[in-house]
């Protein structure tokens, strides 16, 4: 069990490396596969996030690609939602909690899924493509 854990814990992460959404995928695979509560294998996504983010912060200050007003600002406002989700959640059903994510995962995906093809329509007509840098 620990391989197929592991397995996908690599999935995952790569997934979210990619920009995939590896958090949803996370949450996702730990309520279904792992039969784990939402409420805790949410908390155990914003474990991983932190973990990769903190990660890319230091990437990006050894970089000095960072703008630390705009960095403050966002962290005042993520902590204030991040209290009152909590807040929220942790006095929500369960089961309500659940069916909320799913409705988020789905509107978001679904707006990821046309977003993307408008872009490349978008490029073929004014023959444009993304180039990507060649630092990351």
């Amino acid at each position: 069990m620990f391989l197929i854990d592991f397995g996908a814990g690599i999935l995952i992460s790569l997934l979210a490396g990619l920009g995939v959404g590896g958090g949803g995928l996370l949450v996702v695979y730990l309520t279904m596969a792992k039969d784990i509560p939402q409420i805790q294998a949410q908390g155990i996504n914003l474990l991983f996030f932190v973990v990769a983010g903190a990660s890319s912060l230091i990437v990006h200050i050894k970089k000095r690609k960072l703008e630390f007003n705009i960095i403050l600002v966002m962290i005042i406002f993520g902590a204030l939602g991040a209290v009152a989700g909590s807040l929220i959640a942790s006095s929500a059903d369960g089961e309500l909690v659940k069916k909320i994510f799913g409705g988020f995962l789905l509107v978001s995906g679904l707006i990821e899924l046309f977003s993307k093809s408008e872009k490349s329509e978008n490029e073929q007509k004014n023959g444009k493509s993304v180039d990507f840098p060649e630092e990351i």
